[in-house]
């Protein structure tokens, strides 16, 4: 076999390596470990303080919902709980990390400054998106001319299909 026809196939085992060193990823010690991840950040406490925030800025954009309160939090524990999302979260962290990514994940997590990131994410979140909103309240005019100039373009453009070059 010559140099030049094993290079090919050194680059299709390669290929196929990788493919399979993802398949692995998402395999039972990947899993515990994802599982892990979930349990060390919290997230069951997080979801159900997530959801009920979440209902309630609803309620206060729209007061005529209030008697609903009670309604929408069962739907959301129902369909959004923790345990009825964990396996599918599981399933998705183990699919995007390896076992030794999500032990590191685990590690740093269980760490003081790891614990002080969970804690401290919801609200910088918060700081950011209200951050985005203020932007856009400053820069509303701008985006509302491009949109009237967008506009203006494609009744144009359908005014007249087929323009002459």
């Amino acid at each position: 076999m010559q140099v030049s026809s094993v290079r090919p196939l050194q680059g299709w085992l390669a290929v196929g390596l990788l493919t399979l060193s993802g398949f692995a990823a998402a395999g039972p010690a990947a899993e515990r470990e994802a599982e892990q991840l979930l349990n060390v950040i919290g997230l069951d406490e997080q979801l159900e303080g997530m959801f009920t925030q979440m209902v309630d800025i609803q309620l206060q954009r729209d007061p005529s919902m209030q008697p609903f309160r009670g309604v929408m939090l069962e739907f959301f524990a129902r369909h959004f709980s923790f345990a009825s999302l964990k396996p599918e979260l599981v399933k998705i962290y183990a699919e995007s990390f390896t076992e030794q990514e999500l032990r590191e994940i685990n590690a740093f997590y269980s760490t003081p400054t790891g614990r002080k990131t969970i804690e401290l994410m919801p609200e910088l979140m918060l700081k950011g998106g209200e951050i985005g909103e203020a932007r856009v309240r400053a820069n509303i005019g701008e985006l509302q001319a491009m949109i009237a100039a967008e506009l203006a373009r494609l009744e144009a453009a359908q005014a007249n299909p087929n323009p002459q070059p």
